[in-house]
């Protein structure tokens, strides 16, 4: 069967849900295949969790720079939560899984990220901020590195 759809929109499809789920579902219209249903539902909630991770913190960072003011944040719990996101990239990563079982971890990674130096710059820490991102890259390069952390120990 010809597929129906344009190929600027299946070929996106297909990278989702893979090329025989797509012939089955678009090409032949089959929508009641309950394999390949269960397959593009799985994938299109895990992008659309992953597109929400993209925005989620964004109005408190647009708030954060309206207000020039980082009052009653913590930043503790900003660098935890950004070395939960780390461990989380580097686990699912180097599990092979796929990016829309973990990607939001990215997004929300790079927007805690943001928050906590804003954090440090609000506060006049702009030295440890800068010693803090040096930290953060470090950590990230050592967590996705097999020689320095194997498998078992990101498992725990």
């Amino acid at each position: 069967m010809t597929p129906w759809l344009p190929e600027i929109l299946r070929n996106p499809l297909a990278a989702l849900i893979g090329e025989p789920c797509t012939k089955t579902l678009v090409d032949e219209l089959n929508i009641f295949d309950p394999l390949c249903l269960r397959h593009a539902v799985s994938k299109g909630l895990g992008l659309g969790i992953v597109l929400g991770g993209c925005i989620v913190k964004l109005p408190q960072l647009f708030k954060i720079l309206n207000a020039k003011s980082v009052a009653g944040i913590s930043l503790s719990s900003y660098v935890l939560e950004v070395l939960a996101n780390a461990i989380t990239l580097a686990y699912n990563f180097r599990q092979g899984y796929s990016f829309t079982t973990y990607g939001e971890a990215l997004f929300i990674g790079v927007q805690n990220i943001a928050i906590t130096l804003l954090i440090l710059a609000f506060t006049g820490r702009t030295m440890v901020g800068i010693v803090t991102s040096t930290l953060l890259l470090a950590f990230a390069y050592v967590l996705f590195d097999t020689s320095l952390v194997n498998g078992s120990l990101l498992s725990v």
